[in-house]
């Protein structure tokens, strides 16, 4: 089992095989749902573990992705809202919902008890970058929790970011709180499964 983290015009066409064969092994097949997978974020980091031999009685130069993520930079990030006294991001919410909701300065912002629920923007020099496509195959070896570790230290390290975005499924919560992620909405459904979006602030480089 090897680690690879490339920028995508950096990947082996059979590297990029690979990533779309698991993608769609768990996004489209095991989820059930059908979505526009190549969706123009994809130009930034690919970070991977794959096995050294190729499958059998296969033609590629490399072996099947066994846990994946891509990273990029967020350009612009959306607004944030007050909703029914919760912080979320104003692109979840329905025309009628935006209606009702206020948009706030995230800079900084704290919820109603204390807690902090997000920070908008970075600031000038600041840098958001975007987790996603979160998945592991092979199970059983604590590869999700290596592969999180190791995207961290791309975000932080390569990509020189000050914070980390993501729209986790809601059962994996806590596997990201653990690593320092806080919720930053209420659950939301996309792609007809339920999320919340969380946050992780570098502050070392």
């Amino acid at each position: 089992m090897k680690l690879v983290a490339k920028k995508f015009d950096e990947l082996t066409a059979p590297e990029l095989y690979e990533i779309m064969r698991a993608r769609n092994e768990i996004f489209v097949i095991e989820q059930d749902c059908v979505y526009q997978d190549c969706d123009d974020c994809d130009y930034g980091y690919h970070v991977f573990y794959q096995d050294e031999d190729p499958l059998p009685g296969s033609s590629s130069a490399a072996g099947p992705v066994k846990a994946y993520m891509r990273i990029y930079e967020i350009d612009e990030e959306p607004a944030v809202a007050m909703y029914r006294g919760q912080a979320i991001w104003a692109n979840n919410l329905t025309a009628e919902q935006l209606s009702e909701a206020e948009i706030i300065d995230t800079h900084d912002h704290v919820d109603s008890v204390g807690d902090r629920v997000g920070t908008g923007s970075t600031g000038a020099g600041g840098i958001t970058v975007q987790m996603g496509r979160v998945l592991t195959i092979k199970h059983g070896e604590g590869l999700g929790l290596k592969l999180l570790r190791e995207g961290i230290k791309v975000a932080r390290d390569k990509m020189h970011a000050d914070r980390i975005f993501i729209e986790a499924e809601d059962y994996v919560i806590g596997f990201y709180e653990k690593e320092g992620f806080y919720r930053i909405s209420e659950v939301f459904m996309k792609d007809e499964i339920p999320h919340v979006q969380m946050e992780l602030q570098l502050l070392s480089k």
